[in-house]
Order: structure tokens, then C-alpha cells, then sequence
């Protein structure tokens, strides 16, 4: 069972992104995300100055944070560390 991750969680895991790789897996693996061997696609997206970032879960309980910005939804990060960067329609 995961622990609620809210918004004390996403601000640790914030400034942890800013800290040692150390920190950052620590911050990742307190909200139930196993951290990945390159950290810098997870640090990329965190560390986006506009960006919300949302802690659900998907339909088999795992853990998924959505990368928002303006309503929009920029990428999500799994619960096995893998990001998925939203692709945006052409207008």
C-alpha cells in the first residue's frame, strides 16, 4: 500500500531533484517510484519552474506523478521510473 503523497511530498521531492542523486532517489522512493539509473529525465522534468506536479495512481495502484503546467499535462513519471513526455497535438 502506498502512502499518500501530497503536497509536502512534491515539494521535498522538488528540492531533492536540486540535491544528490542520493536525495532524489530517496524523495522517489518515499512517494513509491523506483528511481532509474539516469536521473536526469525525472530531474529534467521536476525541476521545471511552471510545472504542478500531481501524485495519483494508475488502475493497478501504482504510483504516477503528472507534470502539469498551465492545465496541461507535460509528462508523467511511472512507478518504474520512466517518463513519458505528453505529445502535443499540431493545432
Amino acid at each position: 500500500m502506498l502512502r499518500p503523497a501530497g503536497p509536502d511530498a512534491m515539494a521535498l521531492l522538488r528540492v531533492a531533484a536540486r540535491d544528490t542523486d542520493a536525495e532524489l532517489d530517496w524523495a522517489l522512493m518515499r512517494i513509491g517510484i523506483l528511481a532509474p539509473v539516469d536521473l536526469g529525465a525525472i530531474r529534467s522534468m521536476v525541476t521545471r519552474p511552471a510545472a504542478d506536479l500531481i501524485a495519483t495512481t494508475n488502475r493497478d495502484g501504482h504510483r504516477i506523478v503528472e507534470v502539469v503546467e498551465d492545465g496541461n499535462a507535460v509528462a508523467r513519471i511511472h512507478h518504474d521510473g520512466q517518463v513519458v513526455v505528453a505529445v502535443r497535438a499540431a493545432a
